[in-house]
């Protein structure tokens, strides 16, 4: 493990005692909200200040990262810079409470007086623009106006708008955040029709995948034999089937949503891995079958315990009933590719659709996929910036599904199984 690896770990460790040191104080406290909060307060301390320790706090590092770092770096409504200092005094608590704070911190005496101080200081900071970034300044005007920063279409959307403006008007608003009276004011729906009517034609069959064998017709029409051995034997059904049954009638969860680590280390031995647990975030062979059955409707979180719910496919034993098991190792496999190509980016989903769907069907037949090696590629295709990139994002989401348990890897061969194979179809057809 490298050193940011550590020291994410560290971070996350933290982060999910303090949920639970703030849900044990108050019952009521928002403490996914502040751990949210916190996470980028932790984050940004320790790629812009160099300050990994989430123990360690001077006076000149939290006045840094709360009036300079946040400012450029963060898009956030008012509300959310108004409860930076409540909840980072929280965390100083905490800190002191569990024998986290740093000796070389400031002065436990000096706490209340600095913190007090920045309240107006933080929101004075957000407010203004010459402390912003252009990014953050356009990004946060898009914010004001209603836009989901988080959503692709909607972000492309208001850029095109702003990407139209005259330039003097690009520059004020790049400057300041702020375009009183714009020319021409901007319009969610025409802006929406006019990046669809300007989107790229689709690019042609990926260059590192062999040509298809069959039409897509052909593939939308396969009838496949489904076996119960298949879906036995595919390591994310499998560690699927253990996490319902070590759910069984409800677990407690922590502040982060996540099994605590014995549970979760239970649960990894369940699945035939043993492996010193932090946090479950840490492993994403139970982390795809949790986040899957939780979107299928299998889970269910609430009031700090998970409990088993029937699913659109209720689980039965493959002992007990074959065909049914096969249903339900169907329903989950498409589940998860279907969740995966819901999802942003940012949030676990597929980079590289509709060329990961063509992957995952040649990897699913005989001999699987063998991914072609960027240094055997031919020097045109290697200037081709684009075409670099959609190889590393195809063979990021393959990898990301070996991570899980769904497909298997030997170096560049990747191998699918005819149970995955149904899955990918449906997703196909959907």
């Amino acid at each position: 493990m490298d050193e940011q690896q550590a020291q994410q770990r560290e971070r996350e460790l933290v982060l999910s005692e303090y949920g639970t040191w703030r849900v044990t104080a108050d019952d009521d406290a928002p403490a996914v909200e502040e751990v949210r909060t916190l996470e980028t307060l932790l984050r940004l301390k320790a790629d812009q200040l160099n300050s990994a320790d989430p123990g360690h706090w001077t006076e000149d590092l939290v006045v840094e990262l709360l009036t300079e770092v946040v400012p450029r770096t963060v898009i956030q409504p008012r509300e959310q810079v108004m409860d930076m200092v409540p909840t980072l005094k929280r965390f100083f608590t905490y800190l002191r409470e569990t024998g986290r704070w740093d000796p070389d911190s400031m002065s436990v005496d000096a706490v209340p007086a600095k913190l007090a101080e920045l309240e107006f200081a933080a929101l004075e900071a957000a407010d203004d623009p010459t402390r912003r970034s252009f990014s953050t300044n356009i990004l946060g005007y898009g914010m004001s106006l209603g836009i989901d920063l988080e959503d692709e279409q909607e972000l492309a959307a208001y850029m095109h708008w702003y990407n139209s403006l005259a330039d003097e008007e690009r520059v004020a608003l790049s400057e300041t955040g702020r375009l009183d009276a714009p020319a021409r004011p901007y319009d969610r729906l025409a802006a929406l029709r006019a990046v669809q009517e300007e989107a790229e034609i689709p690019a042609g069959w990926p260059w590192f995948l062999p040509e298809p064998s069959a039409s897509r017709e052909a593939l939308m029409s396969l009838d496949l034999e489904q076996d119960a051995e298949d879906y036995a034997t595919n390591s994310f059904v499998r560690c699927t089937v253990a996490l319902l049954e070590f759910v069984g009638q409800g677990r407690r969860v922590t502040a982060t949503g996540a099994l605590g680590r014995a549970d979760a280390a239970a649960l990894l031995a369940r699945c035939g891995l043993e492996r010193n647990v932090r946090s479950m975030w840490d492993h994403p062979e139970i982390v795809g079958p949790w986040v899957t059955l939780r979107d299928g409707g299998w889970l269910e979180v609430s009031a700090g315990r998970v409990h088993r719910e029937r699913g659109p496919i209720p689980f039965v034993a493959a002992a007990e009933d074959s065909a049914g098991f096969v249903e339900f190792g169907h329903a989950v496999l498409t589940a998860l590719l279907l969740g995966r190509d819901a999802r942003d980016v940012e949030d676990g989903g597929f980079r590289g659709m509709p060329d990961t769907l063509a992957a995952l069907m040649i990897a699913c037949r005989e001999g699987g996929l063998r991914m072609q090696d960027l240094r055997s590629a031919d020097p045109a295709v290697l200037e081709d910036r684009e075409e670099v990139a959609r190889w590393m994002r195809v063979r990021h989401d393959l990898e990301g599904l070996v991570a899980l348990g769904a497909l298997e890897q030997d170096q560049d061969l990747f191998t699918g199984s005819e149970a995955l194979l149904v899955a990918v179809v449906a997703l196909l057809r959907d």
